[in-house]
């Protein structure tokens, strides 16, 4: 999967990604399994899902209340990634409207789910960015070092960066954020550069 700089990137590609392939995917479910449950059965009832989920998820990015949409969205789909993804959309409306405790239920619940590994590394960033942002700058790191995704390591790494900005640990954040410009390759973005120089010592 190729790199991302941000997490909302990588969540618009796996959004992006179901709108693409989902039905193709079901097909090939289909086609490989047609001999033992029917390409009839799956045809109807597998591709009226997936358009349906895509929907109702779609009345959930749109809502007014997408606290109230999505609650009722995850009640009925939770167990789908298009569930997963409507807790992310909570989440959004929970820390606009500073509503943090509640976002970090939310986003544990989706840590903790059988959830496609890219959703669980966007949730665990979405955490970790909360953290930091209540001053839990221990948490935050902790949990940034839960995060095995390699499309994850620049915003990984610069976010611990800014973590240990915050614990005055400059040795530290220095070498995260190296860490990050290092992975993130011709891909860099001019707040990470901009981070790093502010600790590079003037020659």
């Amino acid at each position: 999967m190729e790199i991302y700089s941000t997490e909302e990137q990588q969540e618009e590609a796996i959004k992006q990604f179901l709108k693409d392939n989902g039905v193709s995917l079901v097909i090939g479910a289909i086609v490989g399994l047609g001999g033992i449950w029917g390409w009839n059965y799956y045809q109807e009832a597998e591709l009226n899902t997936i358009a349906q989920n895509s929907i109702e998820f779609a009345k959930v990015e749109k809502a007014d209340n997408v606290v109230a949409q999505g609650e009722s969205f995850v009640a009925a789909h939770g167990d789908t990634q298009y569930g997963q993804l409507a807790q992310l959309l909570m989440v959004k409306s929970l820390v606009e409207s500073k509503d943090y405790d509640k976002a970090i239920t939310i986003l544990k619940d989706v840590i903790a789910s059988d959830v496609d590994s890219s959703v669980k590394s966007v949730a665990t960033v979405r955490l970790a960015r909360i953290e930091l942002a209540t001053g839990k700058t221990d948490a935050a790191l902790a949990t940034l070092n839960t995060i095995a995704d390699k499309a994850f390591t620049t915003i990984k790494n610069e976010l611990s960066g800014d973590a240990y900005i915050a614990k005055g640990e400059l040795e530290q954040a220095r070498a995260a954020y190296q860490a990050a410009l290092d992975a993130a390759g011709e891909q860099v973005s001019s707040d990470l550069r901009m981070k790093f120089d502010d600790l590079t010592p003037a020659v």
